[in-house]
């Protein structure tokens, strides 16, 4: 969030800061991002949304959740979620 404000964590207007500022902080980001978003016709906002590549731009995945744990075994969490035993 400093970055935002181009502030570093040893500034005296930092130091003074208190967890409430932050969270003021935080929570006007996120109003001003949905507002942005608002201001976009549905073919940008969705393009806005895409997960993309911070170097290159391009969409990274194919839309469909990615696992960064390997070890997750899908097929037993969908019969677990549906009730089944494991």
């Amino acid at each position: 969030m400093l970055r935002g404000f181009h502030a570093l964590p040893t500034e005296k207007r930092v130091r003074e800061m208190k967890n409430r500022d932050y969270l003021w902080c935080l929570a006007n980001s996120l109003l001003d991002r949905e507002e942005e978003l608002e201001r976009l016709c549905p073919a940008c906002r969705e393009w806005a949304l895409e997960e993309r590549c911070p170097v290159c731009g391009q969409v990274r995945g194919d839309g469909e959740d990615h696992m960064d744990n390997p070890a997750f075994d899908r097929a037993r969490f969908e019969r677990l979620k549906g009730g089944e035993p494991g």
